[in-house]
């Protein structure tokens, strides 16, 4: 997949994510210390920043990094809506580090 299209995968979950309700029950609520209001507010909020400037502070990436760690964690144990939302997060993480990391490797 090359970036563009990366890109617009990116684009196009976070729309679905934008239109999703946060998951019942899981307000207030964590596992293992990660609090899944702040886990959703901190992808949300570098998916957003990258998808506004084009790439992420070096802060940013590693927060972003450390949040796709514990949605990893976390997503195999939640109920199947929880894990639909969180898995959608997950994998908005997982583009944008990748679409970071192609920004800015040194060339060839």
């Amino acid at each position: 997949m090359n970036l563009e299209s990366e890109e617009s995968l990116i684009t196009e979950l976070w729309q679905e994510h934008l239109a999703a309700p946060f998951p019942k029950g899981f307000r207030g609520k964590d596992v293992n210390g990660v609090d899944f209001v702040v886990l959703d507010a901190t992808i949300a909020g570098c998916v957003d920043t990258f998808i506004d400037r084009g790439t992420l502070s070096l802060y940013q990436s590693a927060m972003l990094g450390l949040s796709y760690q514990d949605v990893s964690y976390i997503v195999p144990i939640l109920n199947e809506d929880g894990a639909a939302y969180f898995w959608r997060l997950q994998r908005l993480a997982e583009l944008v580090l990748k679409a970071v990391a192609r920004k800015t490797q040194p060339a060839a």
